[in-house]
């Protein structure tokens, strides 16, 4: 193997010096397409020759979780896989405010029909901007709740799928699908959003562990105790979403993506829909069906895939660069859901399936 130092991946000026970095990465460890193969599948990943070639041979960015998969096999510590990861978003972000117009060599991959709404300061937002808490035991914070609820169907301009309109629970029929650009792998209506690393959870509201951010916030929580609330995707776009909660009694929140200070990353349920987040969700290819477990699975089952009926895995994606995860990977109760840089990793895979 040679030795002679490693590359410094922050010194990449554009896309073209950052893919002939990586491609003197493969020739200073001497490994073939097919060794990076099998040291990628050694530490339990995916990494297939065919996309490894094209990403070198290419002039696209690779994305962020076929990049950290890459150099881990080239033997990369982890210290440095996030020194490329880091160099990578660089340089991605001095490509899209290039004055001299997109080129295919500054493109990670095409962008959805509708770009994600930026995460903004949450406290840069008036409070009434955001969604009142679900979890109310007086009855004088009940009737704000109701006013709150009130509002934002009046600054919305009609009613979600599955709403009445303004001062009425939701009914228990399923929401429709109002874009003919839902994915149809996807189920339509109610739903449920369960981390893959522990199927018997969901993401649903909930407190902040550490109490370092008063609202609630995006958790995964027993599905049994989901309930009355419930999950839907709202289409945005092809194959572009908002993840709403709808309760019987607060009425509808979309989550948004924080970001700054000590809510940076967690996904607030606001009731100004427009104003939330949307995500692109894709197939996880990557890592490839596993089996679904536990009695949180559900007599319904998942959305299955032709391979053996186990259960397809979804990535929730922004702009290429950040992607829905659990934090820190972990599979017990409570654990937020955030907005965290695309890793390729379990804890930023989801199963999506009807609501029993």
């Amino acid at each position: 193997m040679d030795t002679r130092g490693n590359t410094d991946p922050a010194e990449a000026r554009d896309v073209a010096e950052f893919l002939a970095m990586l491609r003197e990465l493969k020739e200073r460890r001497g490994l073939t397409y097919r060794q990076l193969e099998q040291r990628a599948a050694e530490q339990g990943e995916v990494l297939a020759r065919s996309t490894l070639a094209d990403v070198l041979s290419g002039r696209r960015l690779p994305r962020p979780e076929v990049l950290s998969v890459f150099v881990r096999a080239c033997g990369e510590s982890s210290e440095r896989a996030s020194a490329w990861l880091d160099a990578r978003a660089d340089v991605a972000a001095r490509s899209r405010t290039a004055k001299t117009g997109p080129a295919p060599a500054d493109v990670t991959e095409p962008a959805p029909p509708q770009a994600a709404v930026a995460p903004e300061d949450a406290a840069a937002r008036p409070r009434s901007a955001r969604r009142a808490p679900l979890l109310i035991a007086s009855g004088v914070v009940l009737v704000l709740a109701t006013a709150a609820v009130t509002a934002w169907m009046a600054t919305s301009g009609g009613t979600s799928s599955g709403n009445p309109p303004s001062g009425s629970p939701p009914s228990d029929a399923a929401p429709q699908s109002r874009a003919p650009s839902r994915n149809a792998a996807i189920p339509a209506g109610w739903i449920r959003i369960r981390p893959a690393g522990a199927p018997t959870l969901c993401v649903t509201d909930g407190r902040v562990q550490d109490g370092r951010y008063s609202s609630l916030v995006a958790v995964q929580r027993p599905c049994g105790g989901v309930a009355p609330q419930r999950t839907e995707l709202e289409p945005v776009g092809t194959d572009t979403y908002r993840i709403a909660w709808v309760h019987p009694e607060h009425g509808k929140g979309c989550l948004k993506a924080l970001s700054g200070g000590t809510a940076d990353g967690l996904l607030e349920p606001w009731e100004s829909c427009a104003q939330a987040s949307s995500f692109r969700v894709e197939p996880d290819r990557g890592s490839g069906p596993r089996s679904d477990s536990g009695p949180g699975s559900g007599p319904s089952g998942s959305t299955r895939q032709a391979n053996g009926g186990k259960p397809a895995r979804y990535i929730f994606r922004t702009d290429g660069e950040q992607c829905l995860g659990v934090r820190d990977a972990r599979t017990t109760t409570g654990a937020e859901v955030t907005l965290q840089r695309c890793t390729g990793r379990e804890n930023q895979t989801f199963l999506i399936d009807p609501a029993p």
